[in-house]
């Protein structure tokens, strides 16, 4: 996704961050803390079990710096297969430390290419890979999977088995 034009968001759009789906549902101009008046998007997760669900408001010009951004389009989720199916760029040092990062920017290929990097590490490391690892595979995986199930009306299990075949 590029940060260089701002990105449009209106009520009725989905939006995500690194762990839920959600929907605009509403806007309203306040006052912000410097007593100027602001716009702000209300948004809640997209969540059929939760007809109460909490509910929560960001200023429009924040939207995107908080790395809440659309949902992604069914031409990329193609895209994101091809990726999936070449090898990983082995000159690529795993680096731990910056993976959390790259996850909190909340952009779908770079969650691709940790995704990579850490399905390779497991594969290099077999019964020595870590548990922690093995989680944020787990978490990504979901993740990505319930997304690309919302897009494309597909069940997260069936995407999730497609994902898993796709990194071996």
């Amino acid at each position: 996704m590029s940060t260089s034009a701002p990105v449009k968001f209106s009520i009725g759009d989905y939006i995500t961050d690194f762990e839920n789906i959600y929907k605009i549902y509403d806007k309203k101009t306040e006052e912000d803390y410097h007593h100027q008046s602001c716009l702000y998007f209300l948004y809640r997760p997209v969540d059929a079990t939760q007809k109460n669900s909490a509910s929560f408001s960001i200023p429009a010009n924040n939207i995107q710096k908080s790395g809440l951004r659309h949902l992604i389009k069914e031409a990329d989720i193609k895209e994101f297969y091809k990726i999936l199916k070449k090898p990983l760029d082995r000159s690529v040092p795993f680096d731990f430390k910056s993976i959390k990062e790259t996850l909190y920017l909340n952009d779908p290929q770079k969650t691709i290419n940790v995704l990579q990097q850490l399905a390779a590490n497991k594969a290099d490391t077999g019964e020595k890979f870590s548990k922690n690892y093995q989680e944020m595979i787990t978490n990504i995986t979901y993740h990505l999977s319930a997304e690309i199930a919302f897009v494309t009306k597909k069940s997260i299990e069936s995407v999730e088995k497609e994902i898993q075949k796709l990194l071996k």
